[in-house]
């Protein structure tokens, strides 16, 4: 069986843990993302996000596209 790991959101710096092993099971599955909105968002943030950042992320996104982050 595959461990999880705990990891710390380069946004928020929030713990969580990242399920890149079971991504269907993971908390940003229930995230989706355009292949442009994965694009701009990790040309600022390198690993994984939290769900919230990323729920965030995309609404600024999707309310501006051209915004900063």
């Amino acid at each position: 069986m595959l461990k999880h790991e705990i990891v710390s959101c380069p946004r928020c710096n929030r713990t969580f843990e990242c399920r890149v092993n079971s991504i269907h099971r993971c908390q940003c599955s229930g995230v989706p993302l355009t292949l442009e909105e994965r694009f701009k968002i990790s040309e600022k943030y390198q690993g994984c996000l939290c769900e919230n950042c990323l729920r965030e992320l995309r609404a600024a996104l999707q309310k501006q596209p051209d915004a900063p982050l």
